[in-house]
């Protein structure tokens, strides 16, 4: 059976117990110790992933030799290229590069490959999060990246062959922009690693976990190595700004001139009174609703299809005047004989409500981060109240 809790994917480590002491505080090495492992992408898994050559392209895949990235001619076939297509990749060339020792990144897995997506939406779905899978195959005594640390946090599950894993002391603060390449920035990461926290032979099964910014390396052992790294990405304060400048364009005063800098004091003054107010914007509750679907729409549970079968959509329309304000409360509808609250899922409410008729299905299609028990509670109680009616459509 699929994995489906993170408390499965971590055990025999507490889940709770994580959520309290290491997520976002420490390192954390959770061994195998004999449990069982479905492996997610044995080889042959992984080979039929690389014959997939469709999904294959210059971002993708990537091929790294001694540290450094492969030149695209020596990897993509670049024989008929298309402005703004990326270069698809060359299997005979990979294998050659291969043969001479390099490795391979294989990113965004969790696209092409069912049983990596399920362990990326379990990790999305525990944390509020974006979850991306990049595949890690590297030979014999290769170190493909040197010491490093990355902008968000993973998870990495060691699936074939052993790894050894250096974790050192140091980490950068929240940092947001990678270290540009170079070897005078590599020195730099060296020097400044700290002392060795952790030395650690990774073998399958074996689960690592790494807050952002923690400095580390790895080095493949004497048998070739294939590891799944999980990148998870909750959203920043900095992913805020975007959904305060929409909110704040719907408001007059935002889109008012500033005052003439050559007049300080009555500039100041603007800017104290706009600071205020995006304060106020910044602490609505309905501000809140919109961190919650940003969040949301950060894991998306993925699509099954289950053909032949048809799903007869439910069709509404509405039946009077009403529109959407956002008050102190939150989102809620106002109507003649007064308001009704929506709260998160507003937008497709509003969608629907601006339809001449529209389904239940296309709304969630529209917009993917709306849960759909709260919108068929908010549809029900539209209909409840007059303001929404089911109809049949042949």
């Amino acid at each position: 059976d699929p994995m489906t809790r993170f408390a499965d994917f971590i055990a025999p480590f507490d889940a709770t117990r994580f959520r309290a002491e290491v997520h976002g505080r420490q390192p954390l090495y959770i061994p195998a110790n004999g449990r069982p492992f479905a492996n997610p992408l044995p080889w042959r898994r992984f080979n039929e992933l690389l014959e997939l050559t469709p999904f294959w392209n210059e971002h993708t895949l990537k091929v790294v030799y001694k540290s450094r990235p492969a030149l695209l001619e020596n990897y993509c076939d670049l024989s008929q290229p298309q402005p703004g297509v990326p270069a698809p990749i060359d299997p005979r060339k990979v294998k050659a590069l291969v043969g001479l020792g390099a490795s391979l990144v294989a990113n965004h897995v969790q696209r092409a490959s069912p049983e990596v997506a399920a362990l990326a939406q379990l990790l999305g779905d525990e944390f509020g999060a974006r979850c991306a899978a990049n595949v890690y195959c590297s030979f014999q005594g290769v170190q493909a990246f040197s010491t490093h640390y990355d902008l968000h946090d993973v998870f990495v599950l060691q699936v074939e062959g052993e790894k050894q894993w250096h974790v050192w002391e140091a980490r950068a603060d929240n940092p947001v922009n990678p270290v540009p390449p170079g070897d005078a920035a590599e020195q730099w990461l060296i020097d400044n690693r700290g002392k060795l926290l952790l030395d650690l032979t990774m073998r399958p099964g074996d689960i690592l976990y790494l807050p952002r910014g923690w400095f580390h390396d790895a080095i493949t052992g004497a048998a070739a190595s294939l590891h799944v790294t999980f990148s998870v990405h909750p959203a920043t304060g900095l992913s805020l700004f975007k959904l305060l400048e929409q909110r704040a364009t719907a408001e007059s005063t935002f889109r008012a001139y500033v005052p003439d800098a050559r007049d300080p004091a009555a500039l100041r003054a603007h800017l104290a009174m706009l600071g205020g107010l995006l304060r106020e914007l910044a602490v609505s509750p309905a501000f809140a609703q919109d961190v919650q679907n940003l969040q949301r729409g950060l894991h998306v549970a993925p699509q099954r299809f289950d053909l032949p079968a048809q799903h007869r959509p439910r069709w509404f329309s509405p039946t009077g005047e009403v529109e959407i304000r956002n008050g102190p409360a939150g989102f809620s509808l106002v109507t003649k004989q007064g308001e009704l609250q929506v709260g998160a899922p507003w937008q497709a409410i509003d969608w629907l409500l601006q339809q001449g008729t529209g389904s239940l299905d296309d709304a969630l299609a529209r917009f993917p981060h709306v849960d759909e028990r709260e919108l068929l509670q908010a549809v029900q109680a539209l209909v409840a109240h007059g303001l929404l009616a089911e109809v049949d459509i042949a």
